[in-house]
């Protein structure tokens, strides 16, 4: 739930949701290198172990320091959440453009079919994907 100060103030825009195995840094220049980008992912047999999953989330339109959720549901959601990323995100202006990088360990995927990541700012829904899961 958002703050009674924060009444009327619209939340952060998603600028950009994408999956890849790794997101790596450049130390000289701080540009991201996003390593090996994906939608979906193979499985012979469930349930089904993945090592990583990162996720590079880009936002704007943001004002001061909020808590984030970034979730891994089932497309129903009638299961618990798969797995679960939470954190503080800092807007110093409302144009800067604030990158989080959401890296997911040890992931069990029960079953075949369509899972959905959900980025959430200041408890208000921003933006989701979908993340198939394909039987091989």
């Amino acid at each position: 739930m958002s703050s009674s100060e924060d009444q009327g103030i619209p939340p952060p825009s998603a600028l950009a949701l994408v999956l890849c195995d790794a997101i790596w840094t450049d130390p000289g220049t701080g540009k991201k290198f996003l390593l090996g980008c994906f939608g979906a992912i193979s499985a012979r047999e469930f349930p089904a172990a993945h090592p990583i999953l990162s996720a590079y989330i880009l936002l704007t339109n943001g004002r001061g320091s909020k808590p984030f959720r970034v979730l891994i549901v089932d497309v129903d959601e009638d299961r618990e959440p798969i797995s679960e990323i939470n954190g503080d995100v800092n807007f110093p202006d409302i144009r800067t453009v604030v990158a989080i990088d959401a890296v997911f360990l040890g992931l069990s995927f029960p079953a075949a079919g369509e899972y959905r990541m959900q980025v959430f700012v200041g408890g208000e829904f921003i933006i989701e994907r979908s993340i198939l899961v394909l039987q091989i």
